[in-house]
């Protein structure tokens, strides 16, 4: 008889397994201390109390603010990852504080964020401050000038440099410009990090002979002679096969030009010691045999 009233009913559940719902009703009666202390008895009810706490409690209060409030705060913060920690504070949040941000951006710090979203392939961050009317030619946001050329870097330069085809196709969609001072700084950026396909892409409608750097008075290359140079094969055949002005006859500077090219690429790939018993690497056969083809002459000395 003992032995039966000691067995447990089996129509009575443990606090373990209560069910959210009446969790809820239980600690919505209970002060934040006695909510810890809840949290105590097993691994559930600890994550529980925390979700609990993190969702109705600790935030309740900010998460309610209106909209005007919120940007209210935001204006009051002085440094941008706080806005940034406030706007992935919530989803409601995120939005609202993403275009203050971008908006202030644009409006008093040059569209800034423009060259940092593109020299990190943000491509989101860069449609919005587009979006936002951004200036697509700014050179705010980069604290250094490019080596050897003391010009300083536009949103189209970094995306070339960082090899990011799509933000370079989006920026030329928004009218960016390929010249920094006259000069394809872009195009010039993508092939000296041999980024060969951002290079195709700006390559379009571009005189294979123009100058694209000039370091000295005396030292001068165009955009064949670096893609010869750096080995980039697709560039270079697209250089030769569209020609100089819509496809034209070649004329006596442009043969000049290839021959330039020649020259310098076989300079390069060569050893003073040894030449001809050297073999050449395949990327640089190619171009030589399409340089060859094209009239290039290997007689040309380069000065």
């Amino acid at each position: 008889m003992a032995r039966k009233a000691c067995r447990k009913d089996p129509s009575l559940t443990g606090l373990h397994k209560l069910p959210n719902e009446i969790l809820f009703e239980i600690a919505f009666l209970l002060r934040i201390p006695d909510l810890r202390r809840l949290g105590e008895v097993n691994r559930r009810l600890h994550y529980f109390i925390e979700d609990y706490l993190m969702r109705y409690l600790y935030n309740a209060r900010i998460f309610s603010l209106p909209n005007e409030v919120i940007l209210s705060i935001v204006q009051h913060l002085r440094y941008p990852k706080d806005w940034s920690s406030l706007a992935r504070a919530s989803r409601r949040f995120y939005p609202l504080v993403m275009d203050y941000i971008f908006r202030k951006n644009v409006q008093y710090a040059g569209s800034s964020l423009l060259n940092y979203s593109a020299k990190r392939d943000l491509n989101r961050v860069a449609r919005m401050i587009l979006h936002f009317r951004g200036d697509v030619n700014t050179q705010w946001g980069y604290s250094g000038s490019i080596p050897y050329m003391d010009k300083q870097q536009t949103p189209l330069a970094n995306a070339a440099a960082n090899g990011s085809g799509r933000m370079v196709k989006m920026l030329l969609e928004n009218g960016a410009s390929q010249f920094i001072d006259g000069i394809r700084v872009p195009l010039l950026r993508a092939i000296l990090k041999r980024h060969e396909n951002v290079a195709l892409i700006l390559s379009q409608e571009v005189d294979s002979s123009e100058v694209l750097l000039e370091i000295t008075r005396s030292t001068r290359s165009t955009a064949l002679q670096m893609a010869c140079t750096a080995g980039l094969v697709n560039l270079v055949q697209y250089y030769l096969e569209h020609g100089s002005r819509g496809g034209e006859c070649p004329n006596v500077h442009i043969l000049h030009d290839r021959s330039i090219a020649l020259c310098r690429t076989i300079q390069k790939d060569a050893t003073k010691d040894d030449f001809v018993k050297r073999e050449l690497h395949e990327d640089v056969y190619q171009i030589v045999l399409m340089l060859l083809k094209h009239g290039a002459n290997p007689d040309t000395r380069v000065e």
